[in-house]
Formats: C-alpha cells, sequence, structure tokens
C-alpha cells in the first residue's frame, strides 16, 4: 500500500471538518418562507405571484398589464385579486393608462359586475350610484300633520341594514313642545326631538339623528316617522328629507 503523506490527510480531515460544519449551520438556520425583520422589495419589473394548484392566478401584486408606456418603460404597478374560480374579485389597475392615468380602484362580484368603483376623474364614488334626498316642498301645507298627543305614525317605509347606524334629518314644524321621533322595526331610537320655544309659537327647523340601528346586517327593517302635539289645540308637521346607512 502506498505512503500516504501525512499533510494531506491532515487536509482530508480539515474538509470533512467544515462539511460537517456546514451541515449543522444549515439544520439550524432559519425556515427560508419566513421574514422575520426587515421588508420584502420587488421592483418595478416584478410581482408578487400567487397561484392555485392549476396554474391559475390568485393574487398578481406588482407590475400588471397594460404598461404606461413600453417604449420608455414606463410600468404600471397595481394589484389584481381572483376567485379560485378565475374570476376577478378586486382590482387597482387602469386598463387605458394613455387616456385614464388614475387608477380607479373596483371590487367584482362572480359575475364581473362592478359593484365598488372609486372614481378615477373627479374623484369620489363612482359605484353604486346612491340616491339624493328627495327634494320636499318648502310650504309646510304639503307635510303630513297631526294634531294628536298621542305618538302618530306619518311616514313609513321599508329599508335592508347595510350599515351600522342610520342617519336621519327630518324638516319639522308645528307649536313649540311637539315632538317627532324615528323607529325602526317598531322601536325607537335615539331620543325624541322636542320643538324648543314658548307655549303656543310656532317652531319650524331640521332635527338630524344618527343612531345604531337595532337589526343585523343584511336584514329587512321598517323605519317609521312619528310625531305628536304638545297639547290638545297644538298641531305638527314634518317631512323627512334624508334618510341614510352610515359607518359607525
Amino acid at each position: 500500500m502506498a505512503t500516504i503523506p501525512t499533510d494531506l490527510l491532515d487536509r482530508i480531515r480539515e474538509i470533512e471538518r467544515r462539511i460537517r460544519g456546514l451541515m449543522a449551520s444549515a439544520n439550524s438556520s432559519p425556515p427560508m418562507n419566513q421574514v422575520g425583520d426587515g421588508d420584502i422589495v420587488v421592483g418595478d419589473q416584478g410581482r408578487i405571484r400567487v397561484r392555485t394548484s392549476l396554474g391559475e392566478d390568485l393574487l398578481l401584486a406588482g407590475r400588471v398589464q397594460p404598461d404606461r408606456d413600453s417604449a420608455t418603460q414606463q410600468y404600471q404597478q397595481g394589484l389584481e385579486l381572483r376567485r379560485d374560480d378565475g374570476s376577478l374579485a378586486l382590482s387597482l389597475v387602469t386598463a387605458d393608462p394613455a387616456n385614464s392615468p388614475v387608477q380607479a380602484l373596483r371590487v367584482l362580484d362572480h359575475k364581473g359586475d362592478t359593484v365598488l368603483a372609486t372614481d378615477s376623474v373627479g374623484g369620489g364614488l363612482a359605484r353604486p350610484y346612491l340616491p339624493f334626498p328627495t327634494p320636499v316642498p318648502v310650504g309646510t301645507a304639503g307635510w303630513e300633520s297631526t294634531a294628536a298627543t298621542d305618538w302618530t305614525t306619518l311616514y313609513a317605509g321599508p329599508g335592508f341594514a347595510q350599515h351600522p347606524r342610520v342617519y336621519c334629518a327630518i324638516a319639522v314644524s308645528g307649536s313649540a313642545g311637539a315632538a317627532v321621533r324615528l323607529l325602526v322595526n317598531g322601536e325607537a331610537v335615539g331620543e325624541e326631538q322636542t320643538l324648543a320655544g314658548t307655549a303656543g309659537q310656532t317652531v319650524a327647523l331640521t332635527v338630524t339623528l344618527v343612531e345604531e340601528i337595532p337589526a343585523s346586517f343584511g336584514d329587512a327593517v321598517s323605519f317609521e316617522i312619528q310625531a305628536k302635539a304638545p297639547a290638545t289645540g297644538g298641531t305638527v308637521a314634518c317631512r323627512p328629507s334624508g334618510l341614510y346607512g352610515v359607518q359607525s
């Protein structure tokens, strides 16, 4: 058997020691699928992509199509979120960068209809369309009125609970001490609003209420506006001028 130089054996032992050290270091390193500190940075041509098991996009964040100007390398950064059936659920892109450069935020249903969108020209809301309060007669003679001293329903109508609170504005004209209130599903919400003034005086003003809706999201609800005169011989007339669902 040939004689192996001692220095070569030492070098082999050193290589083995280093390999063992590398293996121990690799086994003790943190998982490569977690970031404990710092940022993940994606450049203007890159993107983060999440796909289904079939290779379809679920989430795309970063460079989206179309480019703003591919000739000058002006890329568009945005966001697209899809359902696992491939339908687009949320997007922050512009389909026409040249003529409509501002990105609109859109929420879409599974049929592709835009149910919520910001306005990319004037700002504010683009969808859904929300009604303005119906203009009401200026002359109080056209308002519903009552001379009853007990609560009397003058207006009623249905709705759906979509927000946690309700905003109600009521124009009121009547004898001082007359009062109005709002009912939801037959339950009074907030305090009754009384016309302040001296006895026998006629008072006119608009009262507002912002109160919790005693219903769950999506529930059908009924609204009533009730009024009552302060005493026999008094009267009160009113007209709702606004009824909105609002945030908490």
